[in-house]
């Protein structure tokens, strides 16, 4: 799990692996013990964000402040998910993203978060 500089442990973390990465963005892998809830897929997708090869990012623990246009799309049937998260916005500590999530293809769940960085 060195894809991922989180301090999330097992059963609350859910990257698994990095599919695709850049600077502002990134695709990642998440997985689930149990179907998800709608709360599992939202830390998800924030967890993903560790993903983004983004040394101003990276190594810093950051803190959920806000969600943003958060759309369930379809209600979760599977254990895992590619969450494409990009980076949209950077004032200061505080960085805005946006995130799709994807089961089989199909969207499933998208919206946007800000994260405040330590």
């Amino acid at each position: 799990m060195d894809d991922f500089p989180i301090p999330h442990l097992a059963p609350v973390r859910f990257v698994k692996k990095r599919v695709h990465a850049t600077p502002e963005n990134a695709v990642v892998e998440i997985g689930f013990d149990t179907l998800p809830t709608l709360g599992m897929l939202i830390e998800a997708a924030v967890q993903s964000a560790s993903g983004i090869l983004n040394n101003e990012i990276n190594g810093r623990i950051g803190f959920l402040v806000s969600l943003k246009n958060i759309k369930l799309l379809k209600t979760p049937t599977a254990f895992s998910y590619l969450v494409e998260v990009t980076l949209e916005n950077t004032l200061g500590d505080i960085r805005s993203l946006h995130f799709t999530m994807k089961e089989n293809e199909e969207n499933i769940l998208s919206g946007s978060f800000v994260v405040g960085l330590q």
